[in-house]
């Protein structure tokens, strides 16, 4: 069987630093071709094309998918840049990789997923934690369970290492940018979720360094279809300290859960630890390689139209929290109650609102 013959749309730091390497890895095993290299830069697409060794370098994503013969295409961008490579590809008929989160507006979102539905290619949305052995361990010793409560605490330290990821109008948040990782992770162990609460603790102007205009604070509750509920905490005030933390717990009757990357802990005994070797994104890769050389996508664990609940969960965060808290029910804002994009104004001093 040929190599997959791979584009890639965006070449930032997540495509260079956690995309890149496993897939080169694969290329020298004659399982990938890194076709094209696609990025508005193309002195940095030029460089990184040296660097990996990619036969083609472009600056325009409908150039490439109209020049080159592509099996698959990884879209790596920032999500307020989406416009048409995902319907591309889906016209195409070429398999699609998008990177969370796939966009801050749900109606576009919830357009490219019915493009990829109906073209049948397989997808896959950039939810990599799916991919840890710990993840697997604990959805499978989560199903032997009675789950009633999950808890996410993230308390971050550290300034934000790239511009559009410290801006409200560009990420959607924290909570949208980096916390829909915690988010999808709990969907992974305990299904889809239904229902949203959130209330923010919003930054003035002038708070905290430059450029960043992000709530301090992200409490959301959540219910899922089972009837589970969630409390997820995010927290960015430590900006100038190196203390921070990270749980994720499931709460069962009579086990207490408590999962990381490394392992799986019940009632305070280490049950579960991952391979010193387990790379999620590795695994991730290889899953996508592996569903477009055989056709066979049901070792992927995030398909585009089944990650849209966690997209929806997120942006739902935001929409209750610029209503002041009020419940925002999913299957209503993936409907059309979304199309009004709630998000905080640069304009309003940190106080939240709708435009």
């Amino acid at each position: 069987m040929t190599a997959a013959r791979l584009g890639l749309v965006g070449l930032g730091h997540i495509t260079v630093n956690a995309h890149l390497p496993p897939l080169a890895g694969l290329a020298d095993k004659g399982l990938v071709t890194l076709q094209a290299f696609c990025d508005v830069d193309g002195e940095t697409a030029a460089r990184h094309a040296r660097t990996f060794g990619a036969n083609a370098v472009y600056t325009d994503h409908r150039e490439m998918f109209e020049k080159e013969n592509l099996d698959g295409v990884y879209i790596c961008i920032p999500p307020t840049l989406h416009t048409d490579a995902e319907l591309i590809a889906a016209e195409r008929g070429i398999p699609v990789m998008v990177e969370k989160p796939q966009t801050l507006d749900i109606a576009q979102a919830v357009r490219f997923s019915e493009a990829v539905r109906k073209s049948g290619v397989p997808s896959q949305v950039g939810f990599m934690s799916r991919y840890y052995t710990t993840a697997a361990f604990m959805r499978d010793r989560i199903s032997e369970r009675t789950p009633r409560h999950a808890l996410v605490q993230l308390l971050y330290s550290g300034r934000h290492i790239r511009y559009w990821t410290s801006r409200f109008e560009l990420c959607g948040g924290s909570f949208v940018e980096n916390t829909i990782h915690m988010v999808d992770l709990l969907r992974f162990f305990l299904g889809d979720i239904t229902e949203v609460s959130a209330f923010y603790f919003y930054r003035k102007p002038g708070e905290g360094p430059e450029p960043i205009n992000l709530p301090h604070v992200y409490d959301v509750n959540y219910r899922f279809e089972s009837g589970v509920v969630a409390s997820v905490t995010t927290s960015r005030v430590l900006t100038n300290v190196n203390a921070s933390r990270r749980e994720v717990l499931v709460v069962c009757d009579d086990s207490l859960m408590e999962w990381s990357a490394e392992k799986v802990v019940e009632n305070g005994e280490t049950v579960f630890e991952s391979p010193a070797a387990d790379n999620a994104f590795a695994s991730q890769a290889r899953e996508f390689v592996n569903a477009i050389r055989s056709g066979d996508a049901s070792g992927l664990r995030n398909g585009y139209p089944q990650a849209l609940n966690s997209l929806a969960a997120v942006l739902g965060a935001n929409a209750s929290a610029s209503r002041g808290g009020t419940l925002i029910r999913l299957d209503e804002f993936v409907a059309g109650d979304g199309d009004r994009r709630d998000r905080m104004p640069a304009d309003t001093g940190g106080e939240p609102g709708t435009v």
